[in-house]
C-alpha cells in the first residue's frame, strides 16, 4: 500500500495541492479562479488541463473533461450522476474503461462497489513534516492506493479528484 499526503495551499485568485510520498514530490494541481474553474495537473513528465465553466447546471450525466496539455487529446473525463456518486470514464485505443467514485463520511472511495482501489481516507490538518514552499502549506488530505501497480497516471488521476469534482 501506498499513502500520499496532499498538502493545500492558497493564494489570491488560485489555490490547490502539492503531493508528497513520505518527502518525495510527486506532483500538483493548480486551480484557478474566474468564470471557468481551470485546473492544472502536473507530476512525473504529464502536463494536464481541465476547464469547467462555474455557473453550469449540475444534473446526471454532465461531464468535466481532463486533457492532456501538449496533444489536447481528452485523457478521461469526470461524470456526475448525484452528489457523492462519480465516475471516471475513458475511451482509448486499448479500450474503454470506467472507475466509480463514491464519497461516503469524509472520504472518496476510487473503484467498484465493495472493492475500491484507492481512497482518499481522511481529512487531516496535521503532519510531522510540512514541505519548504514559498507559500503556507498546510496538510490536507492522506491518501491510499492499495493496488501495487498503482502508476502515474492512475495516482494524478486519483489526487486530483478533490479539485476536479463539480461540487
Amino acid at each position: 500500500m501506498t499513502t500520499i499526503v496532499s498538502y493545500r495551499f492558497s493564494e489570491t485568485g488560485a489555490w490547490g495541492y502539492f503531493y508528497y510520498a513520505g518527502r518525495t514530490p510527486v506532483g500538483g494541481t493548480d486551480c484557478q479562479l474566474s468564470t471557468k474553474s481551470t485546473v492544472t495537473i502536473t507530476g512525473d513528465g504529464l502536463l494536464w488541463y481541465s476547464s469547467f465553466g462555474i455557473l453550469t447546471d449540475l444534473m446526471p450525466g454532465i461531464s468535466r473533461r481532463v486533457n492532456d496539455n501538449l496533444s489536447g487529446k481528452e485523457l478521461y473525463r469526470i461524470i456526475f450522476w448525484r452528489p457523492g456518486l462519480y465516475e471516471i470514464s475513458s475511451r482509448t485505443e486499448r479500450g474503454d474503461w470506467a472507475l466509480n467514485v463514491e464519497e461516503r463520511d469524509g472520504m472518496y472511495l476510487f473503484g467498484a462497489p465493495g472493492k475500491p482501489v484507492a481512497a482518499i481516507t481522511e481529512r487531516t490538518e496535521e503532519a510531522n513534516w510540512i514541505p519548504p514552499s514559498r507559500m503556507q502549506l498546510k496538510p490536507a488530505f492522506r491518501t491510499n492506493f492499495f493496488e501495487e501497480e498503482d502508476n502515474t497516471v492512475f495516482r494524478m488521476m486519483v489526487l486530483s479528484f478533490p479539485a476536479l469534482k463539480m461540487i
